[in-house]
């Protein structure tokens, strides 16, 4: 079946899915799931260049009424979504915040150093309830959960903090292409973590009103073996599909946006970021891959 891809999210620590709407005519405009999970046969061809694949408002998709091209979102969607709470909101300057945006970020939040290799550190937040699905769509080698707090907007304050001592919040996908298998285990990451904290917490220790939020133990937790990339005997080759290419295999690991694919021989990986607002065609094939981009990169 062939649809216009929205989105790739993890449901839990086994099952991710593809989001999108059918293209042809009999299910045009129709939004569905694809789930799937290690073990599974996976086969995607690359039927189109980029457009917005629309938006979701209320838990509901719509199709883009510009039919725009050359984003996966342009900025009408996203400006309908309105994820700037969630985005770029510093839990201190309100005054670009809409109404009811505040009510997206209430309950509880952690905030969280995550790990992705050892000079490879973020700052984030996340509701409670997401504690662990946040850590593996971004794919975090290892997090340790420094605070709590009973809103977002005090784990933003906390958050902005913890930027400001150099610490980032954000992470490409292009940092995190070559660290599937990275090289700190998972001991060596909880010492760099908790010595990390010590470090920025002293330098803002001065807030007392944020003191009550800080976790008196702080808690460890190393996502690789959800991932189960440890059991892959070489690093995957990574690849870019591009319009008319196709990868077809069975799914043997996952981490963050990235897929790990047995195709016949090889071992591939490629990133679900790149399909969005593609048409992508998940007729199964037999497996292989077809792309002139690894052949040009393998020559050289």
């Amino acid at each position: 079946m062939k649809v216009l891809l929205y989105d790739f999210r993890w449901n839990d620590p086994e099952t991710c899915q593809f989001e999108g709407a059918g293209v042809t005519d009999n299910f045009a405009n129709k939004f569905g799931v694809k789930p799937i999970q290690i073990g599974n046969p996976l086969s995607l061809e690359i039927c189109s260049e980029v457009r917005c694949a629309g938006s979701r408002e209320h838990g509901r998709w719509k199709p883009c009424p510009k039919q725009a091209t050359g984003k996966p979102k342009c900025d009408y969607c996203r400006a309908i979504e309105g994820n700037f709470v969630y985005t770029a909101f510093d839990g201190f300057d309100q005054s670009q915040l809409q109404p009811g945006d505040l009510e997206k970020i209430a309950g509880k939040h952690l905030v969280y150093l995550a790990l992705f290799e050892k000079d490879l550190i973020k700052v984030g937040v996340c509701k409670s309830e997401r504690k662990e699905l946040r850590q593996l769509e971004q794919g975090s080698h290892a997090t340790l959960f420094v605070a709590e707090a009973p809103d977002g907007i005090a784990a933003r304050q906390i958050e902005s903090l913890l930027r400001k001592t150099g610490l980032g919040d954000k992470i490409k996908s292009s940092e995190k292409k070559d660290l599937l298998l990275p090289s700190v285990s998972c001991s060596e990451a909880e010492k760099i973590l908790r010595t990390l904290l010590a470090e920025k917490k002293e330098l803002i220790s001065t807030e007392e009103h944020l003191k009550s939020f800080w976790k008196s133990e702080p808690e460890f937790c190393c996502w690789e073996p959800l991932y189960q990339t440890g059991k892959l005997p070489t690093s995957p080759l990574m690849i870019q599909l591009e319009k008319g290419d196709w990868l077809s295999g069975t799914l043997v690991a996952k981490k963050g946006p990235f897929l790990v694919l047995e195709a016949a021989s090889d071992l591939v990986a490629l990133d679900t970021k790149y399909l969005r607002g593609r048409e992508v065609d998940f007729t199964p094939r037999p497996a292989g891959l077809q792309t002139s981009r690894v052949l040009q990169n393998a020559l050289f």
